[in-house]
């Protein structure tokens, strides 16, 4: 069976506007229920594993990349987060501790957990440190945040069940 990764690049974008059309309208349900999570630990997963990806094979696949990155500016709009925070705590986590976590940590789906994990605490540490500097509120960490990850989580590896194998 083939991964997303190993599909040629004018289906990967077919199948990528799919996705962003289902996303979008995933969005707008998420606003109607709140529980719903709103897939930012998943898509940050997804952008880890996209870049090494590219990086290994060194086919840059910028479409694809640039709807993900797309998909967490829209998260940030729609949630009431600062503008490029998504991207912004991708950016660092991934050029700072993804390296690290993947060497450091064997059990790969604790791996896929941090990566998780971290895409929502990377998210709410940068809108709580803007917040900060704009001498605003802060955003609050609820329990919402917990059944969010777990949901990611369990979505990320049934997503990359064959990768984890």
């Amino acid at each position: 069976m083939r991964t997303f990764f190993q599909i040629p690049k004018k289906q990967k974008i077919q199948i990528s506007f799919k996705w962003v059309f289902f996303l979008i309208i995933y969005q707008m349900a998420t606003s109607l229920y709140p529980l719903l999570s709103p897939l930012m630990g998943f898509m940050f997963c997804y952008l880890v594993f996209l870049v090494d990806d590219e990086i290994k094979t060194k086919d840059e696949d910028e479409v694809v990349k640039y709807l993900a990155f797309l998909y967490l500016i829209f998260i940030d709009l729609n949630k009431g987060f600062y503008l490029f925070s998504g991207v912004i705590a991708f950016l660092i986590f991934y050029y700072i501790f993804s390296e690290w976590v993947n060497t450091s940590i064997k059990c790969k789906n604790c791996v896929i957990f941090v990566f998780v994990a971290s895409g929502y605490l990377s998210i709410f540490g940068i809108n709580n440190l803007i917040a900060y500097i704009l001498n605003e509120d802060f955003f609050e960490f609820g329990f919402e945040y917990g059944i969010y990850i777990l949901f990611d989580f369990l979505l990320t590896v049934v997503y990359y069940k064959d990768r984890l194998s």
